[in-house]
């Protein structure tokens, strides 16, 4: 059939029957929602409504954005939800609503919330204000988007008063009508302009006002005052209804100060909502450790702010060919060979470097990582993408003189290999790679660590014919506040554009790197609240899934992995509460009271003096210690207190019984021995949840609590070592380590001492099963919307959780690893490795029945914790900087 249509070869077919069979494969599941009661409205009034906005906008998702029906009456679902929860503008009196929508990094959060725009005009909301984060890259690559996919002409151009309308994205479908942009992609919202015009949004109001603004102070209280000055009316209010947008909501939105005042964002977002007397407020997230429900110091606090989402918060659902952290960080990470790790970047840019740092070369992985991407391009070259954009990401520096001088170093290195590929790539083979720099692409290519011999193609071939077109037209660009470069990629439709990206900040939030292929992230690990921003890597790989790849550092790569983990577990928190009914209050107690949630408080209280209590609530869940105290001395006593619990245990229980596989395994242990021994463990204060006063406590206080299940691990092997007053021998497990500072860390693509599931020890053979049953049907929407036929394969193959196993009426556990650092593993001064061990553990409470949860009290900003965040909050105090 496509042979029919027009005169293709036999392999430009095949790459086009790819093409269109991978989009069919899509498709998007609607969302789960918690949310107060209220009275549907939307469905009832649909009938009379003309849905003009939405119409075009779905047609453009189909015909320009190429977007599958599926995915589009999924869109259509989730957007029909969200304009019913944001509120009926035409109500008689006022309207008052707040919500939250959640979704993942990179996943078309703008794509559902400009279908929402559309509807909401349709619907009637007159004023649609779209906050932005903070830079203006982004606020301008938004605009681009509106204008395309909501307004429907260019707002340049209207507010320049240019007598031609300049019609886009939408407005190619349906030109009839047309929404008002205050804004522009090359202008936030300035006074002066819209006064030329003598503009008012009652006289404006035929159509929607839409205003697309970055969070800067300065320009929302332009906005304040203009709306003061020329729009309200005698009672000092505008009698219109307003929705307000806030993507990036937990970023310079969120009442972080003390005494009740506001931050000043905080205080012009409430103002602005303040003065119409119909608001509906949606803010927008891609962690459901957002600001808004961690950072007040009460609970109270937290339900009082006006932009907390006390109607509803709605968490989206990605469509399935969505590649996020469980894709690459997670238990059955389909994408974990994409991560390559840096281990020689720290000499070069250390994590705590001035912006006066010199640089005199880069390390080799940066370099390595430059050669995979040009060569990237040739692959995506042979494979026909020629006109699709290629993106490479550089984050190593907050400084942009750093980043500068980055960005020049690769720019002279770009050079020399666009040069020398010129020059020689026509030779044969032997002659060419004479060349250093075609020699050492040859070998990227030729190497097992690299996907390219799965493509079949001789290097000879790819040198000669597909190179020097490949990497002709790659440049390097630097992305900051202060730079002249921009990310514009509607410019090179046509031909594509081919960019290595060297920035901070700006290549951090909401800014998105059109067909990212390879990232190279060497960032401080400890910032919680920005690494999953900074995560562009996140996003759809469609064409060249098998070839993205991510350099980052060992130990960002473990705190990637735990924020997976933590961020499935509040996900499954909002399917168990949406079947419940529980209420957006009732998910953000729940969040303050993850265990997660101390390192994002403390985060944010180490430049205040004074301790903060957080009550945290362990029911069901299970952490380990995968940080240790960079120093012999502690090593050496936890290695003593695990053989004196060990000797007790003995003493009291006899004889380990046994469990599976696992020898030294005992039941019914008395709690004081477990508590005792939490309690005088030399914890990092990084392992927060570990902390030994508040498990001691915690166990302590629940009776629930008083025998213990202990697993002591044992690997097998010959490597047998004595436990000291004992006769029991173990085999150590063996784990790679890197050290930072004080704190020496287990590293890999998961942070985890343990093998998971270890936590099923204890359990009988019926429980197990019972427990995992339960565990698949939890993930069994998500796998079918996924995977589709194959969802019962994967479903019986995949790993189960710890949690799962930590059912009602068992007992708690605690499981013992006594360590062997691997060869080349970075270790503390005087460690002997011909006898010293290290010791770590992992904690499992069961879940608890009863109504009221109990807490483990902590409290965050001790001396130690502010230590170890030193590094990290002066590294994220601010970011693009050069003073």
């Amino acid at each position: 059939m496509v042979r029919l249509m027009m005169p293709i070869t036999d392999e430009e077919a095949e790459i086009i029957i790819k093409k269109l069979q991978a989009a069919l494969d899509v498709a998007m599941d609607t969302g789960i929602v918690i949310e107060k009661e209220y009275e549907p409205w939307l469905k009832a009034k649909k009938d009379s409504i003309d849905f003009f906005y939405w119409n075009r906008y779905a047609l453009y998702l189909e015909q320009d954005a190429m977007r599958t029906s599926g995915v589009i009456a999924a869109i259509d679902e989730v957007s029909d939800k969200i304009v019913d929860l944001a509120g009926d503008p035409n109500v008689a009196g006022t309207l008052h609503r707040r919500g939250l929508l959640l979704g993942d990094i990179q996943s078309g959060k703008t794509s559902n919330y400009i279908a929402v725009m559309n509807k909401a005009a349709d619907v009637g909301y007159k004023v649609i204000i779209l906050l932005t984060g903070t830079i203006e890259s982004l606020r301008r690559q938004t605009q681009e988007r509106v204008d395309e996919g909501f307004i429907g002409r260019s707002s340049k151009a209207y507010l320049q008063r240019n007598s031609q309308t300049i019609k886009k994205g939408v407005g190619s479908k349906d030109s009839r009508r047309f929404a008002t942009g205050f804004t522009t992609e090359s202008s936030d919202f300035k006074t002066a302009a819209v006064r030329s015009m003598n503009a008012s949004l009652r006289n404006m109001t035929n159509e929607p006002v839409v205003f697309v603004l970055k969070k800067n102070a300065k320009t929302l209280q332009n906005l304040i005052g203009w709306l003061e000055d020329y729009n309200v009316n005698s009672q000092g209010v505008i009698d219109l209804p307003l929705l307000l947008i806030d993507d990036e909501a937990d970023n310079a939105s969120i009442n972080t100060r003390e005494d009740n005042d506001p931050t000043t964002i905080n205080k012009h977002i409430r103002r602005i909502l303040e003065l119409f007397t119909k608001s509906s407020y949606i803010g927008v997230t891609a962690t459901p450790f957002a600001n808004i429900f961690i950072l007040p110091e009460k609970t109270e606090d937290m339900e009082n702010d006006d932009l907390f989402p006390s109607d509803y918060i709605y968490a989206l659902d990605p469509p399935t060919n969505y590649i996020g952290g469980n894709e690459i960080f997670g238990d059955d990470a389909a994408y974990s060979g994409s991560l390559l790790p840096i281990d020689d970047a720290q000499e070069f840019f250390p994590y705590k470097h001035k912006q006066d740092i010199v640089l005199h070369g880069l390390p080799e992985s940066l370099y390595s990582a430059l050669r995979y991407f040009l060569l990237a391009n040739a692959v995506r070259d042979i494979n026909g993408d020629l006109t699709a954009h290629r993106s490479m990401l550089v984050n190593v520096s907050r400084f942009t003189k750093v980043q500068e001088q980055i960005s020049k170093l690769i720019v002279e290195w770009l050079y020399e290999v666009q040069r020398d590929v010129r020059n020689y790539c026509k030779l044969d083979e032997e002659q060419a790679c004479r060349n250093s720099s075609l020699a050492a692409l040859r070998d990227t290519w030729n190497s097992s660590e690299y996907p390219f011999s799965k493509f079949g193609i001789e290097w000879e071939d790819v040198q000669q014919k597909y190179l020097l077109s490949a990497i002709s037209s790659i440049e390097v660009r630097t992305i900051n506040q202060r730079s002249a470069s921009k990310l514009d990629y509607t410019e090179y439709s046509d031909t594509g554009l081919r960019v290595i990206a060297v920035g901070g900040l700006a290549l951090s939030r909401g800014l998105t790197l059109e067909g990212l292929m390879v990232s190279y992230f060497h960032r401080n690990t400890q910032m919680y609240d920005t690494l999953m921003q900074m995560g562009r890597w996140f996003g759809y790989r469609e064409g060249y899934k098998d070839l993205f790849r991510i350099w980052m550092p060992d130990d960002s790569i473990g705190w990637y992995a735990h924020i997976t983990r933590a961020s499935n577990e509040l996900r499954e928190d909002i399917s168990r509460m949406n079947r419940m009914g529980a209420t957006p209050k009732e998910f953000g107690l729940r969040v303050r009271a993850h265990p997660t949630s101390l390192i994002v408080t403390a985060r944010n209280k180490m430049k205040h003096a004074e301790r903060q209590e957080c009550w945290i609530t362990l029911d069901g869940e299970f952490f380990e210690t995968p940080r240790f105290k960079n120093d012999i001395a502690a090593i050496r006593a936890n290695r003593g207190k695990a053989d004196k619990l060990i000797a007790k245990i003995i003493e009291n229980c006899g004889k380990p019984v046994g469990s599976g596989r696992q020898p030294l395994f005992w039941k019914h242990v008395p709690s004081e021995l477990i508590s005792g021994f939490v309690r005088t463990y030399e914890n990092h204060p990084l392992n927060m949840e570990s902390d030994g006063t508040a498990l001691e406590s915690y166990i302590r206080k629940n009776t629930r609590f008083a025998k213990w299940d202990v697993l002591v691990v044992t690997s097998g092997g010959e490597d047998g070592v004595d436990i000291e007053g004992t006769d029991i021998t173990i085999h150590p497990t063996v784990r790679p380590f890197s050290a930072k500072n004080s704190m020496l860390s287990v590293y890999g693509t998961k942070m985890r001492i343990g093998t998971m599931g270890l936590t099923k020890h204890g359990l009988s053979d019926a429980e197990r099963r019972s427990a995992e049953e339960r565990f698949r049907e939890s993930k069994r929407r998500e796998y079918e919307s996924k995977y589709g036929d194959a969802a019962e394969q994967k479903l019986r193959s995949m790993s189960i959780s710890d949690r799962a196993y930590l059912i009602e009426n068992r007992d708690p556990i605690i499981i013992i690893h006594y360590l062997r650092p691997k060869a080349g593993s970075d270790l503390p001064k005087g460690y002997d490795t011909s006898k010293d061990l290290i010791v770590g553990y992992g904690i499992g409470f069961p879940k608890l029945s009863g109504s009221e949860p109990f807490y483990a009290v902590y409290y965050v900003n001790t001396v130690e914790q502010r230590q170890s965040f030193e590094d990290e909050i002066e590294e994220d105090q601010l970011d693009d900087i050069d003073e």
